[in-house]
């Protein structure tokens, strides 16, 4: 049976970026900001008051070795990556920063901290995102998430709330932790809703029938 796939976005849902972010600021323009009282917007660079220069140098003092490596975890994350495997494979489908060293600690990250493999990690463009197909986009950039449904309309994009995008003026399926985004993801999945399996029906696999409301 064809398992169902789940797209989830990193920083935001997985890894906190906002604070080796905000530390990088800090270090360069001496300003001193809390993530829950002065980061609202998605971009919070240009929401923080930088100017372009000042960002330019933050982005270059974050693009060191081992940065990438030492990003928290969001709280649930490993657990919840690990109840969503149950019912269908998760991929990691992450925006690069920059640098030489991005990639291949993002890599290294996702395998040590939630147990990805690398076959499972895609780097991805934000806004090439659309162009990947899942039946759950799990995201905290509301452009992205209106791209991808766009694209995939019979799948469900999830946002991912923090307080940088909850004012984004997304109208859809959205949590702020994970123990609500698996029961609202598995939920979506498993079917039970009866439009939910109304929708999943238009996925006819090899055999004729469709493996989210056959019951196999």
């Amino acid at each position: 049976m064809k398992r169902p796939r789940i797209l989830i976005d990193v920083d935001g849902p997985m890894a906190d970026f906002v604070a080796p972010a905000l530390e990088a600021i800090f270090q360069v323009t001496g300003r001193r900001f809390k993530a829950s009282d002065h980061v609202n917007g998605w971009d919070l660079f240009s929401g923080l008051g930088l100017s372009d220069d000042e960002t330019k140098e933050v982005f270059h003092t974050m693009q060191v070795p081992g940065l990438c490596l030492g990003i928290p975890t969001v709280d649930g994350a490993r657990e919840g990556i690990e109840e969503l495997r149950k019912v269908a494979d998760v991929w990691a489908v992450t925006s690069p920063f920059g640098g030489e060293h991005w990639m291949h600690e993002r890599d290294a990250w996702l395998v040590k901290n939630l147990g990805f493999h690398k076959d499972d990690v895609l780097h991805v463009r934000a806004a090439a995102k659309h162009g990947v197909y899942g039946n759950v986009l799990i995201e905290d950039k509301v452009d992205t998430l209106r791209a991808w449904q766009a694209a995939w309309p019979t799948e469900m994009p999830v946002l991912f709330e923090l307080s940088y995008n909850k004012n984004e003026g997304w109208s859809g399926a959205a949590v702020d932790n994970w123990p609500s985004l698996v029961a609202r993801v598995t939920s979506y999945l498993i079917g039970d809703h009866p439009k939910v399996r109304e929708s999943r029906c238009t996925h006819i696999d090899v055999t004729g029938m469709c493996p989210w409301c056959s019951g196999t």
